[in-house]
C-alpha cells in the first residue's frame, strides 16, 4: 500500500501542476500576463507534461489486474482526449475558423493508435 501512495503523489502533482499551468495560460481572469509570465507558465507545462510522461512510461504493473485497469485508463483517456478535439473541430468549423492543429493532434493520436496497434499484432 505505502508503494500505490509513493507514486500516486507525485504523479498527482504533476497532474495538478499541468492542469494549473493550463488554466493559467487561458488566462479566464485577465491576469496581467507579461511574457515573461507566459513563458514561465509555458516552461512549467513542459516540464510537468516530460514528467508526467515519465511517470507514464515507467509504469510496471504487478499483477493481471493493474495491467488491466493501467489498460482501461489508458482508452478511456485516449477516447476523451479524441472526443474533446473532436467537439473542439466541430465547434471551430461551424464558426468558419477551424485551427489547425486541432486537427493535426487528431489525426495524430488516430494514426499512432492505429501504427501501434497494427505493428502489435504482427509482431
Amino acid at each position: 500500500m505505502k508503494k500505490i501512495k509513493s507514486t500516486l503523489m507525485p504523479e498527482a502533482m504533476l497532474s495538478m501542476a499541468i492542469v494549473v499551468a493550463l488554466i493559467l495560460l487561458l488566462n479566464p481572469y485577465d491576469f496581467l500576463m507579461t511574457s515573461a509570465f507566459t513563458l514561465t507558465l509555458i516552461m512549467v507545462l513542459a516540464v510537468a507534461m516530460i514528467a508526467f510522461g515519465v511517470f507514464i512510461w515507467r509504469e510496471q504493473p504487478r499483477d493481471e489486474r493493474e495491467a488491466l485497469h493501467g489498460l482501461q485508463a489508458g482508452r478511456i483517456s485516449y477516447f476523451a482526449g479524441a472526443a474533446v478535439l473532436v467537439l473542439a473541430i466541430i465547434i471551430e468549423v461551424v464558426q468558419h475558423r477551424l485551427d489547425v492543429w486541432l486537427a493535426i493532434a487528431l489525426g495524430a493520436m488516430v494514426l499512432v493508435k492505429l501504427t501501434v496497434s497494427t505493428w502489435n499484432r504482427y509482431r
